[in-house]
């Protein structure tokens, strides 16, 4: 039996659409191509410091920039970077990618028997949760401050290196925050500051006069809320990233290249300072850097993961987290450097254990 009324249809139509014959009715149906395929770009979910949450998040920062370039959809949530190791090692997170202030996050999942080590988490792990990671931007110390503190004129003057820094800091009354270091890098990155201010001023007392004992409860908040708390006048000032304040709009005091742990040129100085975990394992200074790495937990969604972590090393990735403080660096790799996937591999510079 012939179809007497011809069918005409355009080229798009061609495209979207499917025209099957029925042998048994000699009826036309009509497919769509989704309906075909039932098939979409995947979910990608991202853990990362919640100093990144802006850079993350807001309409032109990386999450939603990924979405519309790529077509993937994007899931993010940000915390202190050792809390989210624990929380990966613990089983109560399996993010598709972890970007992590500083390196020794990752490298804690990179390590087999983290509680023999005097690592972090509650379990002893025959294999390692992560394989290598990339370094692929750094970042400095600085101290943010509000704008309508009490004490914001001779904030001012410590900005522009009238009075000391840490003068301005131990007054009475003045209130600091910073997030714990038993749970973020940028807790345990201001104890080490503080004591390498010590050494740098020839001053014994400075550490103790701003900080007080290393987790002096009165200053301690959640790397979520820090600056938040800073904005809303409950603070006077804050240990804090330079690229947050450049995020938050915050004025910000630069402290000297031997104190900041920005750069790579003081490291052996940095590493004169250190701070000890509750479980006596010892961190020391360190140039600060960002870090990404695809756990071994996400294996069933990697392409996916990929993709992102692709995107954030891109030219575009890289303009973004520029835009926001960040400093650039030739994205570099360590740890089991076989591991790391093609895609991600053409972008970086090894970086083999000898």
């Amino acid at each position: 039996m012939q179809i007497q009324t011809p069918i005409k249809f355009n080229l798009l139509a061609v495209l979207t659409f499917t025209i099957v014959f029925s042998t048994t009715t000699h009826s036309i149906v009509i497919v769509s191509h989704a309906q075909q395929t039932q098939q979409t770009k995947g979910k990608v979910f991202v853990m990362y410091a919640a100093s990144l949450i802006k850079t993350f998040e807001q309409t032109l920062g990386l999450g939603p920039s990924y979405e519309k370039k790529t077509g993937y959809t994007y899931s993010g949530e940000g915390r202190g970077s050792v809390q989210i190791a624990n929380m990966i090692l613990d089983g109560q997170r399996r993010p598709d990618v972890f970007v992590s202030a500083g390196t020794i996050p990752i490298m804690k999942l990179m390590m087999t028997n983290n509680n023999a080590d005097g690592g972090i988490g509650n379990q002893q792990l025959n294999q390692p949760l992560a394989q290598w990671l990339v370094k692929f931007a750094s970042a400095e110390m600085v101290i943010a401050y509000s704008p309508t503190s009490h004490f914001h004129l001779d904030l001012d003057k410590a900005k522009k290196g009238l009075i000391p820094w840490y003068r301005a800091l131990s007054q009475p009354g003045f209130k600091f925050g910073r997030t714990d270091p038993e749970l973020d890098p940028k807790g345990y990155y201001m104890v080490i500051a503080a004591k390498l201010a010590n050494t740098y001023y020839n001053d014994k007392n400075i550490k103790q006069s701003i900080l007080g004992q290393d987790r002096n409860p009165r200053q301690i908040f959640p790397e979520e809320t820090l600056t938040t708390t800073l904005e809303t006048g409950q603070l006077d000032a804050i240990a804090a990233y330079k690229h947050e304040a450049i995020a938050k709009g915050l004025p910000y005091i630069r402290l000297p290249s031997q104190i900041n742990l920005g750069d790579p040129a003081f490291s052996d100085i940095y590493r004169k300072a250190w701070y000890t975990t509750n479980t006596g394992k010892t961190i020391y200074g360190e140039p600060i850097y960002f870090s990404v790495t695809i756990p071994e937990a996400s294996v069933n969604n990697l392409a996916d993961a990929v993709s992102f972590v692709t995107y954030l090393l891109s030219s575009d990735g890289q303009h973004i987290l520029q835009s926001q403080g960040l400093n650039y660096i030739k994205p570099i790799a360590e740890g089991n450097v076989d591991k790391i996937p093609t895609d991600i591999r053409s972008l970086v510079t090894m970086v083999r254990a000898s």
